[in-house]
């Protein structure tokens, strides 16, 4: 039974659909009837068109990728996951095995990198930002989502490695994950600070879009999209000592 529904159109189908919310938790459970995709999904694709309409003829990767979406529509795409068992720049299942935070990927590889809900899942998330920053292009861009609590106005870790075993800090929580053991840790809970973290993790300024739209099937919780563009014009002063 639907908590409520209503027509409108999707960026993923590229067609006419009915949104149906199967749950109050909007985030998770306001799906497309058609592909069933979430809110999340579709905001970061509508942001990603808004901001590179050609983004279909572009280089494009992706890191831990939830939808078939990019795969069908961009011809020049590409996708990679962390498998724990298979060395690093090696493939499996079409997926290309990379560590996000030291990538064997050559420097200036692509115009475009997407993560989906990632960042709050790694150990060493400035790490990660740098790396995606050196295999992007000048001018490129890194497209993504991560979960930003309001409430909370610093960003708290909740756990973290130390001599290669995890060191819990908070209570551990887990999300759901595609491959492996179907849990993935939460290492962080991101907030008001995040935007400056990203720009201090990147070097670059980055935007946050929010979008509320259910004509376009997008609402609920955690919804922000960042978008950090690799251009001279956009970095980071460096701060005087």
């Amino acid at each position: 039974m639907s908590v409520f529904e209503n027509h409108g159109y999707c960026a993923i189908c590229m067609k006419p659909t009915t949104f149906v919310a199967e749950n109050a938790w909007l985030r998770d459970h306001y799906f497309c009837q058609r592909c069933r995709t979430i809110p999340r999904q579709r905001a970061l694709v509508e942001v990603l068109t808004m901001i590179r309409p050609n983004w279909r003829k572009l280089m494009v990767h992706e890191s831990s990728p939830s939808m078939e979406f990019f795969f069908r529509e961009c011809p020049r795409y590409t996708a990679s996951q962390f498998f724990d068992k298979v060395p690093r720049g090696e493939y499996r299942h079409g997926f290309r095995s990379e560590n996000l935070e030291q990538m064997t990927i050559p420097s200036a590889s692509f115009d475009v990198f997407i993560t989906q809900d990632v960042f709050e899942h790694v150990f060493n998330p400035e790490l990660a930002m740098a790396e995606i920053m050196r295999v992007l292009r000048t001018g490129g861009i890194h497209v993504f989502t991560a979960p930003k609590h309001k409430s909370l106005l610093k960003t708290t870790r909740r756990a973290k490695l130390a001599d290669g075993r995890i060191e819990h800090l908070l209570e551990p929580v887990y999300h759901g994950n595609p491959i492996s053991d179907g849990k993935s840790l939460v290492t962080f809970d991101y907030g008001a600070d995040f935007d400056d973290l990203i720009q201090e993790w990147s070097g670059y300024r980055t935007c946050n879009f929010i979008i509320r739209n259910r004509n376009l099937g997008i609402d609920g919780e955690f919804l922000d999209v960042f978008v950090t563009l690799k251009d001279r014009v956009n970095q980071v002063p460096p701060q005087s000592a």
